[in-house]
């Protein structure tokens, strides 16, 4: 089978009834050692954390985010650059870009309330890259290059192709490599006349990369190649996995009872302060629990490891089912359910278990995803918008099955948009 197509996680469920919580799954430059659950997440991340290696489990994502990226940066420099980068997405900070997400999603609904049918996730791309775009290199960027919107868009789609697809690359007028080198020639002028031009004349706005040429952060500053691969990772990796975990966020909140409640409990708040409701964490939580936009965590092993009687021999690709381990019956009780009560902070029957190698929405670790912050503040932000002002359905409700490399709904979840008050809503 295809690693990236769509019945990946079925098989898994099937091959891991077979043969326990460790066993290989593809072929050739897509064959891994699946290693399932919290026991697992444990060794790999945290016990034996020094024996496997990031740059070349994703080394696929390198012609995108470039090979100083974070993702593809082994110790010691994934360590030095990640101090530089930390700093820009402190809380505080973080909390401040709330107010600009509500005015961007406010606008949005205007678009798709009352309007028929949208594709969901395809309809959030737009708003979402946007915002990205105005956090990462500030609000000006793209009224100066007013294409970089689509061609960062367009690299993604080709990120966004199978495994097997991305490896055909061939640089053909017409293919997908061939567009997908234009779009990143055209990047990469924008972002290093950006990087030039705020060297020259002062980083005077709050974006992340104007705060990184301030040198706020430990270590040596970044070099413009650095600021380039660190400029494009965040804001590809940010837009795509945070328009899915909406999508998802929203497909939960098409059973009627559970939108009310939520709803019902952000009402009457502001809808920045809405943002940060315990209510709506809670779904937010249950979201990526169920399904985590990027559903494995990949390695390769840089010695021979021995997991139980497993033997990785050094060079091994390993995959940690991210999705499997959210649903796994060991960890969670009734792990299929939607249950807001597993978030409520207590020691209830459903309540969320303490081991936090249970669930792994943004890894863990020095290799915790950085922009989690922003990813939280952008969905409350859409949710307190859109709890207020819509109710929705799924049109095809029986044949959303999660599927891709980034964890999708199919055809992007249609749905309908109606606002309070229109009859025939549901």
């Amino acid at each position: 089978m295809n690693l990236a197509a769509g019945d990946t996680r079925a098989a898994i469920d099937v091959l891991r009834a077979r043969h326990g919580d460790a066993f290989v799954f593809g072929f050739g430059a897509i064959r891994f050692h699946w290693l399932i659950g919290a026991e697992a997440n444990r060794f790999v991340l945290q016990e034996r954390a020094g024996a496997f290696r990031n740059r070349e489990a994703y080394r696929f994502l390198e012609p995108i985010g470039g090979p100083t990226a974070l993702i593809v940066s082994d110790e010691p420099e994934h360590l030095r650059r990640r101090r530089r980068v930390q700093p820009a997405f402190h809380r505080q900070r973080v909390d401040t870009w709330t107010e600009r997400a509500v005015d961007a999603f406010e606008a949005w609904s205007r678009t798709v309330i009352g309007r028929g049918t949208v594709a969901l996730q395809g309809a959030l791309r737009g708003v979402v890259l946007d915002l990205v775009i105005d956090v990462l290199l500030g609000p000006g960027t793209r009224t100066r290059h007013p294409g970089l919107h689509r061609d960062l868009a367009s690299m993604m789609a080709f990120a966004n192709q199978p495994f097997l697809a991305q490896l055909f690359r061939v640089p053909l007028p017409g293919t997908p490599w061939w567009r997908f080198l234009a779009a990143r020639r055209r990047v990469d002028e924008v972002l290093y006349a950006e990087i030039a031009r705020r060297r020259e004349h002062g980083a005077d706005d709050d974006s992340v990369v104007s705060l990184l040429l301030r040198s706020e952060g430990e270590g040596a500053a970044l070099d413009d190649a650095e600021l380039r691969d660190q400029a494009v990772s965040l804001v590809s990796a940010g837009f795509d996995t945070t328009t899915a975990a909406l999508t998802w966020c929203a497909w939960l909140l098409c059973d009627e009872a559970l939108r009310t409640r939520v709803a019902d409990d952000v009402a009457a708040l502001d809808p920045a302060t809405a943002a940060a409701h315990p209510t709506i964490d809670a779904l937010w939580r249950e979201a990526l629990r169920l399904y985590p936009p990027a559903p494995a965590i990949l390695r390769v092993t840089a010695e021979d490891v021995l997991w139980r009687d497993v033997h990785l021999t050094a060079g091994a690709l390993v995959g940690l089912s991210t999705f499997h381990t959210h649903r796994d019956a060991a960890s969670w009780r009734e792990p299929t359910s939607v249950r807001l009560e597993r978030w409520a902070g207590d020691d209830g029957p459903w309540s969320a278990p303490r081991d936090p190698f249970a669930y792994l929405p943004f890894g863990h670790g020095a290799r915790y995803c950085i922009g989690a912050g922003l990813a939280r503040t952008l969905a409350g932000a859409w949710l307190s918008v859109m709890l207020r002002s819509a109710r929705w359905h799924a049109l095809d409700p029986a044949n959303v099955k999660p599927v891709g490399t980034t964890l999708s709904p199919p055809r992007g979840l249609p749905v309908r948009f109606e606002p309070y008050g229109a009859s025939g809503a549901d």
